[in-house]
């Protein structure tokens, strides 16, 4: 269990907050890009979930916050209100949802060539949140050059807009296999809108016994993989994260996730049954909306073999986001039902939760390293090839897809 103190500095991810300040050192996907020509899904999960007052579906609110149409668009990032666009020139932008001026919404701006201006008065922002323009203001005025409004730098890449919003220089977006390969097809996948802590749904991802339990029920696909058998366990920090790997010996079935900090999941992809024997695998990402509420992504990735792809049976898709649609709800229900901010002075660890205590220590350490000036792990600097793709295969496998077709 973790005190009410510690329990919060894991988790709040605001301006100034232990945890927030820690995940503001890396690069998170915040929406599906308009300019993706690949596969794109989008979860119909008709979860209620409520946002600022608001009722919707986690598919609903998934969509309004987590697909971009390219038109600017309102967006709230570990904690902070900001407006997404694109301006004129094609560069996307992320700056502060309102108008320094006098406060009106930018998500109502203008696009111009030069950047988004605000519909009240007119003052005209570029990407980079420097002031162009104040129409109203003497044309010999350097106001403008007084003015400088909040700004985050963006890439794209693998179908996802990506955001880093720390205050010191922008380390490298790593170039993962899943979404920077291009010998394949990728698709882009948008799990909705979350109401529970990013942390609750990370913590997932290294409780490798849920599996059998809780996907292992009426409608859950797994059943046919692995049936009843308990996996073997072994947790293990890696450079970037945690190893988890699960046997099961009576099965034959070996596999093995990668938990890359600070929230994404590199995980191999078996087809629905394990009926293809082809290699396929997937990412997960928990981006903070804030304390409470949590975008999820995804991309998954079919490499080709001897310059083909697979020959997908009647029903199966390259997406995962069809295969998966009742275990991915069964672990919504698991997970909101802890509530919005799980109070984990509460909670009974067991044996099997080494896993959980590994991440929790290992958030810890990276915030102290912020906190002492340090980039934490999985913060990537000075790499040899910043172009290269960067293979997890070595580290994340499964017994299911690692023979390939004839």
């Amino acid at each position: 269990m973790l005190s009410a103190e510690r329990n919060e500095r894991l988790t709040r991810v605001g301006p100034g907050t232990p945890a927030g300040e820690w995940l503001r050192r890396y690069w998170h996907p915040i929406a599906v890009s308009d300019r993706w020509e690949g596969i794109s899904t989008l979860w119909q999960c008709s979860r209620t979930v409520s946002f600022e007052g608001e009722r919707g579906t986690a598919e609903s609110w998934g969509e309004r916050l987590g697909n971009f149409e390219g038109a600017p668009m309102r967006v709230r990032i570990l904690g902070e209100d900001l407006v997404l666009f694109r301006d004129g020139a094609g560069r996307p932008g992320l700056i502060g949802l309102h108008c320094p001026h006098r406060g009106t919404s930018l998500e109502h701006g203008r696009i111009e060539e030069r950047g988004i201006s605000c519909c009240y008065h007119g003052w005209l922002f570029d990407i980079e949140g420097r002031c162009l323009e104040m129409p109203a203001e003497p044309a010999h005025s350097n106001f403008p050059e007084k003015v400088r409004h909040t700004a985050y730098p963006l890439r794209e890449m693998g179908g996802l807009l990506w955001a880093y919003m720390g205050r010191d220089e922008p380390p490298v977006l790593p170039r993962f296999d899943v979404f920077a390969r291009t010998d394949g097809v990728r698709t882009v996948e948008n799990y909705g809108l979350w109401p529970v802590n990013w942390l609750q749904i990370c913590e997932n991802s290294v409780d490798q016994v849920h599996t059998t339990i809780l996907h292992g029920g009426a409608g859950g696909e797994r059943r046919d993989i692995w049936g009843d058998e308990m996996p073997r366990i072994v947790w293990e920090e890696e450079t970037l994260g945690i190893k988890s790997s699960a046997d099961r010996p009576e099965r034959g079935n070996r596999r093995a996730s990668y938990y890359v900090m600070p929230t994404m999941h590199r995980l191999p992809q078996p087809w629905p049954g394990g009926r293809i024997r082809w290699p396929r695998f997937s990412a997960n990402w928990r981006t903070p909306v804030d304390d409470r509420n949590t975008l999820v992504f995804a991309a998954c990735f079919t490499p080709e073999i001897d310059g083909r792809l697979p020959d997908l049976p009647d029903g199966v898709t390259f997406d995962v986001t069809n295969s998966i649609r009742v275990h991915r709800e069964q672990d919504f229900v698991a997970i909101a039902s802890q509530g919005p901010v799980f109070d984990r002075a509460t909670e009974r660890l067991a044996t099997s939760d080494e896993g959980v205590i590994l991440l929790r220590r290992l958030i810890e350490r990276g915030i102290g390293d912020v906190e002492a000036g340090r980039d934490p792990k999985g913060v990537l600097r000075d790499i040899e090839e910043p172009d290269a793709v960067i293979d997890l295969s070595r580290i994340a496998y499964d017994s299911l897809v690692e023979i390939a077709a004839e």
